[in-house]
């Protein structure tokens, strides 16, 4: 069972990849939670931290999680800034990236990078961000945009949906189709 910070419902932020976090504003300016992941970056998307930690670097860009947000000009921003944190230190760097609540504009952040970056497909992207944070939904604007994304980096669309499903589980169950029963405990 994950923390909750203190004075908020959020959970705390969750491990997408060895060296990437998605999480909730709170998250970042959490030095316990900071220094015992050892993470050295946050990129904070749209919402700006109460304070910042010492030894930590902090980036902010600016996207409302609205359907009608471009993502291009920040996500060409987030990639740099992504990239730099995780060369950090002999490539041992770490980043929280985080919006209000670690559940839009953070994890299309963070899919944007893992089809930009590392080849894979949307599905494969927000399946691997869905299964360890399952409260994940970016807004339908941001999928569409994804999709876009995609469709220009890997000739192909992977998610044939229009928005994730409302509900946790059926969210789950859509990226992990051979373990449905298991999901089903959730």
């Amino acid at each position: 069972m994950g923390k909750r910070e203190k004075g908020s419902a959020q959970p705390a932020a969750s491990l997408i990849l060895p060296s990437i976090y998605i999480g909730p504003c709170s998250a970042a300016s959490s030095k316990p939670f900071l220094t015992a992941s050892s993470i050295t970056h946050v990129l904070s998307v749209g919402a700006s931290p109460k304070e910042n930690i010492d030894g930590v670097i902090y980036h902010r860009i600016s996207i409302t999680d609205s359907p009608s947000s471009s993502i291009s000009k920040v996500c060409e921003e987030a990639y740099t800034f992504i990239d730099i944190a995780l060369r950090f230190q002999n490539e041992t760097g770490k980043i929280l990236v985080h919006c209000s609540a670690g559940i839009s504009r953070s994890p299309m952040i963070v899919a944007a990078y893992l089809i930009k970056r590392r080849g894979m497909s949307l599905r494969e992207a927000l399946g691997q961000i869905v299964v360890a944070r399952p409260q994940v939904s970016p807004n339908a604007g941001f999928i569409a945009q994804l999709k876009e994304l995609e469709l220009e980096l890997l000739g192909t669309v992977s998610l044939d949906i229009d928005e994730l499903p409302k509900r946790e589980k059926d969210r789950l169950a859509l990226f992990t189709d051979k373990t449905i029963g298991q999901v089903e405990a959730g």
